[in-house]
This record gives C-alpha cells, sequence and structure tokens, in this order.
C-alpha cells in the first residue's frame, strides 16, 4: 500500500513543531549528550568490536521517558570507523536516541559479510544487556522495544542483512548502501546479495538515501556501481519505503571530516559536503523520531521537507 504524502503546508509545519514544543529535526534537540566507550568481546566467535555510544541526558524540559530511550545502531562503511559518524549520532541522541557507533574488524583481504551482520547483531544484544547491568553507563536507558537501525555504503547493507533475520528492528534507514561483496567482485555464500534475495524479509519501515554521482567511476570503480546501490534495495523493498535521490552529491561525502583517504577513490560533486551531511541528518532524524517514537509531525515534517527539496532541484524523492 502506498502511504500518501500530508498536505501540511510550512505554516502548519510550524505550528504542530511550535504545538509539540519540539525542535525541527535540522535543529539540536532538547537533550544534552553524553558518550561511553567499550571494548566488546564474542568469545563464542572469537570476535572483537570497539563501540562508541553517544546517548541523551536528561535534564530541565527532557525527561528520562517511561521505558527508556530508542537505540538506534549506525554501522560504518568499508574500512572506516564508527566514529566517523559522530556528527550524525550527536544530532540523533540530542533528540532522545542512544546512538551505537561500531567500529568492526575488516581489511583488505575481505571480511565475510555474513560474519559483520553477526557483528552488528551483537552490538545489539550487548547495548540490551548492558541497560541492565547497574555498573553500565548505559544501565535503564535503553527502551528494548524500540530499536533502529541504520549505515552508510557497506554499513548500510550490512543494516539491512542484519534485519532480514532479527524482528526486534523496526525502523531502518540507509546511506548509499552498496550490496556488492566487495568493489568489482560478486556476491558469494559469505557475503550474500541482499537486494532483490533478501529484502521481503525485512518489513520494518525503511528510508534510503542516495548519491547520484555513487555510480559514476573516479578512478578505478565505482564505489556505488549501479545495479548493487540504494536502487536496488529501495525498488526490492517491501512498502512502506521511501528512496531519495541526492542530486549532484557524491558516495563519499556523507561522512564526517578527516574519515581518511579511501573515499577520494569516489566521484564528488559541487555540493559542499557540510550540507550534504545536514540534509541527511535530518531526514534521518525526522525517519527515525516519525518510526520510533511515534512523532508523526516530524513524518509531516519530513514530506514537507523533501517536497521542498524536490522544489529546488535538490532530490529526487520515490515512494511505495
Amino acid at each position: 500500500m502506498q502511504r500518501k504524502a500530508i498536505a501540511f503546508g510550512p505554516v502548519a509545519v510550524l505550528l504542530l513543531a511550535l504545538v509539540c514544543g519540539a525542535a525541527t529535526p535540522t535543529e539540536r534537540g532538547p537533550y544534552a549528550v553524553g558518550e561511553a566507550r567499550f571494548l566488546l568481546s564474542d568469545a563464542v566467535r572469537g570476535r572483537e568490536i570497539d563501540l562508541l555510544a553517544i546517548f541523551p541526558i536528561p535534564e530541565g524540559a527532557a525527561p528520562r521517558p517511561t521505558g527508556g530511550f530508542p537505540l538506534i545502531v549506525f554501522v560504518h562503511g568499508f574500512l572506516l570507523r564508527g566514529d566517523a559518524y559522530r556528527s550524525y549520532a550527536d544530532r540523533l541522541a540530542s533528540h532522545g536516541f542512544v546512538v551505537a557507533l561500531p567500529t568492526l574488524r575488516m581489511s583488505l583481504l575481505g571480511v565475510g559479510h555474513n560474519v559483520l551482520a553477526q557483528d552488528v547483531r551483537y552490538v545489539i544484544d550487548r547495548c540490551l544487556a548492558m541497560d541492565g547491568e547497574s555498573g553500565s553507563e548505559l544501565y535503564g536507558v535503553i527502551d528494548e522495544t524500540r530499536i533502529g537501525s541504520s549505515g552508510h555504503s557497506l554499513g548500510g547493507k550490512l543494516a539491512l542483512l542484519e534485519a532480514t533475520t532479527d524482528p526486534r528492528v523496526r525502523a531502518i534507514a540507509a546511506l548509499d548502501p552498496v550490496d556488492a561483496a566487495s568493489p568489482g567482485v560478486a556476491s558469494t555464500p559469505e557475503s550474500p546479495s541482499v537486494a532483490p534475495e533478501l529484502m521481503a524479509q525485512i518489513g520494518a519501515p525503511l528510508l534510503f538515501v542516495g548519491a547520484e554521482l555513487g555510480a559514476e567511476v573516479a578512478l578505478f570503480t565505482a564505489c556505488a556501481p549501479e545495479g548493487e546501490n540504494y536502487r536496488a534495495f529501495f525498488e526490492a523493498a517491501r512498502s512502506p519505503a521511501i528512496e531519495v535521490t541526492q542530486q549532484g552529491v557524491g558516495h563519499g561525502q556523507y561522512v564526517d571530516p578527516g574519515a581518511g583517504l579511501l573515499l577520494a577513490a569516489c566521484a564528488r560533486g559541487a555540493i559542499p559536503d557540510d550540507d550534504v551531511r545536514a540534509s541527511a541528518t535530518a531526514y534521518l532524524t525526522a525517519f527515525f523520531l516519525g518510526h520510533l517514537l511515534g512523532d508523526a509531525w516530524t513524518l509531516a515534517w519530513l514530506d514537507e521537507r523533501l517536497a521542498a527539496d524536490v522544489g529546488q532541484g535538490l532530490v529526487i524523492v520515490r515512494r511505495k
């Protein structure tokens, strides 16, 4: 079933925000933000994961909600680190989300995507376990019934792959996800294709934010090849799903400054990186507020923002 856009104009959406007493997704939310670092060790699988957790700190008019805050696991791209997406986590945490930024152990020689997807699940499991451990910085913080996932590039695929067998995940937003096993390499049993083969197993609402220039070759190969990029995921997705193509944007422009030289191999657009991240962060924040916290006005805001960006030629939007 196709979800129709809610017909709120800019003034109506602003009034909704004022009535709700909420900051818009383009602004910092009402919560102060804290952080904690962990080394997670899965002795059964022999895997270690570095984890940076960014979480809201209740104060003043922004109290801790009954049951805790929703959890979002945000997975980094190939050979990057969780810290490279801290700006997204800071914004989300300020709006009332606990954000887990894992750094998964991988190398140029390759680690199977099934293994990495299990790492993502282990992060979810450990965050929920630490919510019940009185000595943990995450003690009593997380609402285990409200879990979302996100990721960029390979991380977007891993978030989706993990969710194919994890019904706990209630909303997924992927930034220019790439389905390929590795650049120029076909899928393997250890790194299976998700789109179209596995997408029917995901029933959660989906948001795909894609870079128009991701399929362009800058050096040796495209960073998000056609047929392996966000379009393939969207076309195979169940409803409800939104695809947002950011015009004139490159695959590496979603990452915070200083992420590394690897992304220099990706085609880049003329739009400043800060503007790309600002738009993507606002889309993700509104999407998760709507689908994990039930804030209907933020979904109306997202509809209005996307319509405005379409009008300015900044994005192309498809829905199902």
